[in-house]
C-alpha cells in the first residue's frame, strides 16, 4: 500500500521481460476492510497491490520506485506455499509485525530503485526519507514505530 497511472497499464517484469501486473484505476476488492484498519487509505495517491494487480483509485501517475514497491507486495502475496492475496491481506491488516516486515521489504526495493547513480550524501537523504515513509501514519502501527528503528532496519536490509 502506498503513494501514485491511468487506465489499466501493464507493468513489465524486469527480470523476465514479461508483463506481470496491471494497474487498475479502481479500488481493490477488499477496500472496505483496508479502510476500516487504515483510515488514511482513502486519501489521494494511496495505491494497493492485490494479486497480480496494482490498484490506483485516484488514477494519479505512479513513480517507478513505487511500482517496484508494489511489485514486491504482488510477489509476496503469491509466494509458494499457503500464501494468497486474501491470506496476505488478512495478515497485513491484523498483524503489526507482519505489516512492518512486508513494508520494510517493499521500501528496500523502493530505495534501491532510486539510489542508482546518486552520491552518498543524496543516498543518506534518500534513506532518511524512505525510513520516514516506512513509519508513516498511513500504516497505523500500534504502537507507532520509531524513525530510529526504521533507519536501523532499512540499513540492515539494504546491506544484506
Amino acid at each position: 500500500m502506498w503513494g501514485f497511472a491511468l487506465a489499466p497499464q501493464p507493468l513489465l517484469n524486469v527480470e523476465t521481460k514479461e508483463l506481470r501486473n496491471v494497474i487498475r484505476v479502481e479500488r481493490p476488492p477488499n477496500f472496505d476492510r483496508i479502510l476500516a484498519a487504515f483510515p488514511d487509505a482513502a486519501k489521494p495517491g494511496v495505491i494497493f497491490a492485490y494479486g497480480d494487480d496494482i490498484y490506483n483509485p485516484t488514477g494519479g501517475v505512479i513513480a517507478p520506485a513505487l511500482l517496484k514497491h508494489e511489485a514486491v507486495h504482488c510477489e509476496r502475496q503469491q509466494a509458494p506455499g499457503k500464501m494468497s492475496p486474501e491470506i496476505w491481506w488478512r495478515l497485513y491488516v491484523e498483524d503489526n509485525a507482519f505489516r512492518y516486515r512486508e513494508e520494510l521489504y517493499a521500501h528496500v526495493a523502493e530505495y534501491h530503485a532510486q539510489a542508482r547513480g546518486i552520491d552518498r550524501n543524496q543516498r543518506a537523504k534518500l534513506l532518511m526519507s524512505t525510513a520516514a515513509r516506512l513509519v508513516a501514519p498511513l500504516y497505523n502501527y500500534t504502537p507507532p514505530r520509531s524513525l530510529t528503528q526504521a533507519l536501523y532496519d532499512l540499513r540492515w536490509e539494504i546491506n544484506r
